[in-house]
Parts: C-alpha cells; structure tokens; sequence
C-alpha cells in the first residue's frame, strides 16, 4: 500500500493496546515492500518530562531525512506518542515547539519516498498543540476504552475474523473475568477461538471453564454458579476454591453484596420502576430513571458502594447482576431469605473455626435447594 500524499498517518485512541494494535497492522501493510530493513526505522515515542520530548521529534525527523542507502522507500513509526495526554507535558512550550516542528516537516514531506506513522496514545483534544498535530495528515481514530459497549463490539469483530461465533452470555462473562482489561480479552478470545476451532461457537461455559480470573478474587466462580441456581456446579466450584483457600469470608462477603444489589433491583421490578427485556435484562435507561428517583435515599448515587445499586456500572446491574432474575422464582422473599441465610453463615464461620468449607457448603446446600 502506497501512501503518496503529503502528511503523517496518525492512529489516535484511549486505549494503548488497540490504538498500537491497529497501527502495527497498517505498518506491516505499508511496510511490506520494503528494500531491507534497514528501510524502516520504529522510535518510542514515550516521554517521561519535556526535555525527552525535543530528542524524540529530533530522533523521528532525522529518520525521516534519512533514505535508506540502497534506495526505496523509507518507513518510520513514532510509536506510543503520550505527551499529548498529560496536561503538564501537552501545555509545555518545549511541547509546543516540537509539535510545530513536526507540524512543519509533514507539510514538506514526499509521501512517494517516505511513510511515516504516528501513535498517539489518550490526547487531550481540546489542547491547541493537539489539533494542530492532528491536522497533519491522515487520521484514525481507534474506539475502545472504558465503556464495556465498546469493548463487545471489539470483541465481536475480532471473534469474525478468527471465523469463530461468541454469544451474547460468553461475552459478558469473557470480559467479566478479565475485569474488562482490553488487552486480556483479546487475548483470551483467540485462545477460545483456537479451542472451539474455525466455525464453532464459544459460549458461556466455555469461558468459564478456560478464562482465567484477572483483577479479582478467585471466589468469582463460585459466587457466578451461585446465582445461576445450580447447585452441584456451585458445591463443585466450592471443593475447588477451598483447595487454594482456607477462608470463606471474601466469598461469603462477595455473594453477600451481589444479592444486595439483586433485592434492589427485583423490588424496582416489582414496584414497576424497570422491567426486563426478553434478553432478561434491564436496560441501561431504567436503571439511570431510577437512579434520579431514589439516589438520594442512597446518600446520593456518586456515592461508591458495594451495596449501592446506583453507584455501580448500570450496564453491569442491567445485564450481569439482573441475570439471575430471570428465574420467576427469585423473588423478593427469597432474595431476602438468603441474606439472613449469609448472616447465619458469618455466624456459624465464627462458631466453627477452620469449617469454612463445611459451612458454605451447608449455606448453598440450604439456598438452593428450596
């Protein structure tokens, strides 16, 4: 691929692993022509204070000066651009100067006998010195960050061009697990694509049996089977979390907020204030009305709180946490019944020192069986 016009191909995103993803992949496509590979040249672009932002722009624009010596094209990637983001490094006027140096030399640039590439990683777009690089040449922006929606819909499309399906459930389960790190999820999805082979499905017990837990507990399984209502998975997942842990009282706290936030939610079913879609969830919209309607009786919804409804992410509640309603029999009396049953549990691990096991055995035993 030729890129015969005047300026810089600049790959703009929040995230560091997709926006370097999309720009390595378009370098390997502009570069794969190259003479040798002393005709591409790839330079950090990090900078850890101002005074490394004038040797990085130096360093990138005498690559750019310099053809290779055999002839051909030259190709150069400044990978990993970060001072646009930080406010006391884009407001420099070290900053500035080199942005404009840059600026200048994109306007001078022989796009048939040099590619060039830039990553910006987080930029501040408000900032003067940002649109100015920006307006340089040929922008990419690169979605993705911390909205989830996003993510799914990295996901999805990364899961078609490795030719495999992912459901809906497996979905939010994968990133659940990685704790909605991009870089992991990505990751994991090619080692389940890999597993289910060209053409399969990958679905929800799939990525619980082969998806790690990254950035929590590992008490997220049990609580998850939990919920779902089975019983002999849950007291499985148990005899496997006790092999590597002596105590039950994160776990037993985990399940103890998870129904908190699950009361909440059925008694907005039932009080009309939400209601769920056939997927068996509640959307985003319902759960935000309801937060400007009761928030205040929370302390106010900004509050963060494992057993605020309304502090938590309201696509998380919606989809994940109201998952469990869908069973009709989950009602407010038994999502009732269950929190004292956790309390009785507390009690029982201090009546019982070293049978945490036995205990939360007994408690789902109990729970679920009814």
């Amino acid at each position: 691929m030729q890129n015969d016009g005047a300026g810089y191909i600049l790959f703009v995103g929040d995230d560091d692993f997709l926006v370097n993803r999309e720009a390595r992949a378009r370098w390997e496509r502009e570069s794969a022509d190259a003479f040798d590979d002393m005709s591409k040249d790839i330079i950090e672009g990090t900078a850890l204070g101002v005074d490394d932002i004038a040797e990085i722009v130096d360093k990138f624009i005498e690559s750019l000066r310099t053809l290779p010596l055999f002839g051909g094209k030259k190709y150069v990637w400044l990978r990993n651009v970060n001072w646009l983001a930080d406010g006391r490094l884009v407001d420099s006027e070290k900053t500035a100067n080199a942005v404009k140096r840059l600026a200048e030399e994109a306007e001078t640039l022989d796009g048939s006998a040099v590619c060039a590439l830039i990553s910006v990683l987080k930029p501040d777009k408000r900032r003067s010195t940002t649109k100015q690089l920006l307006k340089c040449g040929e922008l990419n922006a690169v979605a993705g960050g911390s909205d989830p929606e996003e993510l799914f819909v990295g996901l999805e499309s990364e899961a078609r061009k490795l030719g495999v399906k992912i459901d809906d459930d497996a979905l939010r389960l994968l990133a659940d697990k990685v704790n909605h790190h991009t870089r992991m999820s990505y990751v994991e999805l090619e080692k389940l694509a890999c597993y289910v082979g060209e053409g399969g499905t990958i679905d929800a017990a799939t990525v619980l049996a082969l998806v790690p837990v990254f950035g929590e507990g590992d008490f997220f399984e049990p609580v998850e089977l939990f919920f779902t209502g089975d019983l002999e998975k849950t007291l499985a997942s148990l005899r496997t979390y006790f092999f590597n842990n002596d105590s039950a009282r994160p776990l037993l706290s985990a399940m103890q907020k998870r129904n908190s936030l699950l009361i909440q939610l059925r008694a907005l079913l039932d009080a009309g204030d939400a209601r769920l879609n056939f997927r068996g969830e509640i959307s985003k919209g319902d759960i935000l009305a309801a937060s400007e309607r009761y928030g205040a009786m929370f302390g106010g919804s900004s509050e963060k709180s494992g057993y605020n409804l309304f502090s938590q992410n309201a696509w998380y509640v919606g989809s994940k946490v109201a998952a469990t309603l869908k069973n009709r029999t989950v009602t407010l009396k038994r999502l009732i019944d269950w929190q004292l049953d956790f309390l009785k549990a507390f009690e029982e691990l201090i009546a019982r020192p070293r049978e945490d096991e036995a205990v939360m055995c007994e408690l789902v035993s109990r729970c679920l069986s009814r």
